[in-house]
């Protein structure tokens, strides 16, 4: 794109981007898991422990607690951390090898509302460094905070930083910083959107 220059890191979003995921799939294996009615599953999840989870307010000890005492049935670390996972999809391989080829140009990390955990779920191999997680930064986009340290932590100027996310007011907050943002709609869209910045 004229008058900016090349992006020296790339961040990507993980949820609805790199690993795709629908809400639904967290319900069902609640269900499956507890034996609950639909009914109990939403409203477990309608309560936040994921919300405080991703803003580092809680950890997976406290996951399994609160799983335990809301189904009666024990739950340790391990599985709630795999229960809260249910959500995603099979991670968008085409696009992470995509985002391996342009760690050529530029540094390629992540910038993302979850917990740490969800490294797990990182198809082997692949590399985001350096990863930004709200359970880290405490704080959620598009908050401008976020964006403050994750600008802080890479020491970068604004326009240099490229950031690709699918929600609208994420984009929105970037761009009104002074990054690159692209919205993610489906990766023939984001190929051409990058090809337009001259990459990969």
């Amino acid at each position: 794109m004229s008058g900016r220059p090349a992006p020296k890191a790339i961040l990507f979003d993980l949820g609805g981007v790199l690993l795709p995921f629908d809400q639904e799939r967290r319900i069902a294996a609640l269900m499956e898991r507890f034996g609950c009615e639909d009914d109990a599953a939403r409203a477990f999840m309608a309560d936040g422990i994921h919300w405080r989870i991703s803003l580092g307010e809680a950890d997976e000890r406290d996951l399994a607690d609160v799983f335990t005492a809301a189904f009666g049935r024990r739950v340790d670390e391990a599985e709630a951390a795999d229960l809260l996972l249910t959500v995603f999809e099979t991670p968008n391989h085409d696009l992470w090898d995509l985002a391996g080829s342009l760690r050529a140009r530029a540094l390629v990390g992540g910038f993302s509302d979850n917990p740490r955990f969800v490294e797990r779920l990182f198809p082997a191999g692949a590399v985001l460094d350096p990863m930004f997680f709200s359970s880290e930064l405490r704080v959620f986009k598009p908050q401008p905070e976020a964006f403050a340290a994750v600008e802080a932590a890479l020491g970068l100027p604004r326009e240099t930083i490229l950031f690709i996310d699918d929600t609208a007011a994420n984009v929105d907050a970037a761009i009104a910083r002074g990054w690159d943002a692209i919205r993610f709609t489906t990766n023939a869209a984001l190929i051409s959107d990058l090809a337009a910045r001259g990459l990969p």
